[in-house]
């Protein structure tokens, strides 16, 4: 019969060489799916994360279980504080390798494919929390976790960055370090729709989490080009490439809203945004952030078009929606994306003036919306272009040559069951087009159950090993000790030579 250790001796060799490999695929899975930005190289890098959801207290002591007895409800307990715990480390994981072990492995190793440098900014778009309706406790230990073990290097926008309008100042712009200074958007989850939000739910979130509505510029440096103005002979112009960076709470823009006051300071960040003079030749485009997607028929993504209200005793209120309404799309549409306010006749055809990033619908979705003829039967009169949107794949033939359009992508949340999503943005400006592209790409790492398992093959490993060497210490691999000779002299000659065995 074999002994225990001839057994454990090789289970430890291939647990060795499944835990080596499944530990490292499991660390640059960037690099094995081939991940990269789309393009490498472009001056504007987004890592988009969306919708974490972090759960706490109200799950560990859910009620569902309270008839239950007290040694289940115990054991329940502890499982689910145990999920809790790998699921702040497996959202920590994905922000780790895309933000810094993989680019850190391309810097040093060049060999490695070079498409994952460091981002140039971070983004998370709402649903930072499981839920708006926990108390201040629970909600900094949320926030504690968020910031000490989901985000571990990451930080606040600075308190005192923004004007009273809301925007950071080009002097101040440089001296934040953007690549570890998270852009939280607010979701549902963390202040509540429209019917909901109270002041004190903005206030412990901007608090926390950092303002929910701002934006700022990026400039860039000056390109200077020959081309003809006003149809003349070629002249010397010199080029400004910016970008405008939105981060827009989108929650309280429809109605009826609990708190008019609240709803009034979205709209006037939104008026100030509008009112900006900006010379739309494609100079200049924008990135909207927002938690809430804009409007878009049934079908095109996995959530339709839905709106709930409150029952009339409590005031009629807008409780839930999938998008914002039809009518708040268009006018973001048409205002950040010079399209409505500019004329579209002062856009270059081959232009594209931005690019929308959502979260909110957790399968995640990418659309484009273009301004084209209204060619329904009853179209409204004088409405001759009218705001369309369809999938970004069947965008050819449906998008006609010369109309504008914006994508939109939702992205897919970073939860496990959803595959552990991250978003990869780049925008870089073109000088052929003389306007800024847009890319996005996809990087999962797989649900949450994979990041477990190679853990606990990695602690089963480690534990067989130690056991493994206790054995071959104290002899329990049954080989047998040769005991050893030494000869020794007497007096000097060959006479009387004595042997001592030494066990």
């Amino acid at each position: 019969m074999p002994s225990l250790y001839s057994v454990l001796s090789p289970l430890l060799c291939i647990l060795t060489v499944v835990s080596i490999l499944s530990t490292t695929g499991l660390y640059i899975y960037p690099l094995l799916l081939n991940c990269s930005y789309p393009n490498p190289n472009a001056p504007f890098r987004l890592l988009t994360l969306a919708d974490p959801q972090l759960e706490g207290n109200t799950s560990i002591y859910s009620s569902r279980y309270a008839s239950s007895p007290p040694w289940i409800r115990s054991l329940r307990r502890f499982r689910k504080t145990l999920d809790l715990w790998g699921n702040d480390h497996y959202l920590a994981h994905i922000y780790r390798t895309l933000h810094t072990t993989v680019p850190a492995l391309t810097r040093l190793l060049p060999f490695l494919p070079q498409g994952m440098p460091s981002p140039t900014h971070v983004t998370v778009l709402g649903d930072l929390i499981g839920s708006q309706w926990i108390s201040n406790t629970e909600f900094n230990s949320r926030g504690n976790r968020f910031w000490n073990t989901v985000f571990p290097t990451a930080r606040r926008l600075p308190p005192r960055a923004l004007t009273e309008s809301g925007r950071i100042p080009k002097t101040i712009y440089p001296l934040i370090q953007w690549p570890y200074t998270l852009i939280n958007v607010v979701g549902n989850h963390d202040i509540g729709y429209s019917g909901d939000i109270r002041p004190d739910l903005i206030q412990r979130f901007e608090e926390t989490y950092g303002p929910v509505n701002y934006e700022f510029t990026i400039p860039f440096p000056e390109i200077n080009v020959s081309k003809s103005v006003d149809g003349g002979p070629p002249q010397n112009v010199t080029i400004n490439p910016t970008l405008r960076i939105i981060n827009l709470n989108s929650l309280n823009i429809d109605s009826p809203a609990r708190d008019y006051d609240i709803q009034m300071q979205t709209y006037n960040f939104m008026n100030k945004v509008f009112s900006e003079d900006i010379n739309w030749d494609g100079s200049v485009a924008t990135v909207l952030l927002t938690h809430v997607p804009l409007h878009k028929p049934a079908g095109v993504c996995v959530d339709p078009p839905m709106e709930k209200y409150y029952e009339p005793k409590y005031g009629s209120l807008l409780r839930e929606q999938n998008h914002i309404s039809k009518g708040a799309s268009d006018m973001l549409l048409g205002e950040l994306f010079g399209i409505r306010r500019a004329g579209e006749e002062n856009i270059g055809e081959g232009k594209e003036m931005g690019i929308i990033l959502t979260g909110h619908d957790h399968e995640g979705c990418d659309t484009v919306h273009w301004f084209g003829k209204n060619d329904e039967e009853q179209k409204k009169e004088g409405e001759e272009k009218i705001w369309k949107s369809a999938k970004w794949g069947d965008r050819d033939g449906r998008v006609g040559q010369g109309e504008k359009w914006v994508r939109e992508v939702t992205v897919r949340s970073m939860m496990g069951e959803f595959g552990g999503n991250a978003g990869l943005t780049s925008a870089w400006f073109d000088e052929k087009t003389m306007s800024w592209r847009f890319e996005y790409s996809s990087c999962p790492v797989g649900i949450q159950h994979f990041w477990w398992t190679v853990h606990i093959v990695d602690f089963i490993t480690m534990v067989l090993a130690v056991v493994v060497g206790i054995m071959a210490a104290v002899g329990a691999d049954g080989r047998k000790k040769v005991p050893k000779v030494v000869v020794t002299k007497a007096n000097g000659s060959s006479k009387g030579i004595k042997e001592k065995k030494v066990q």
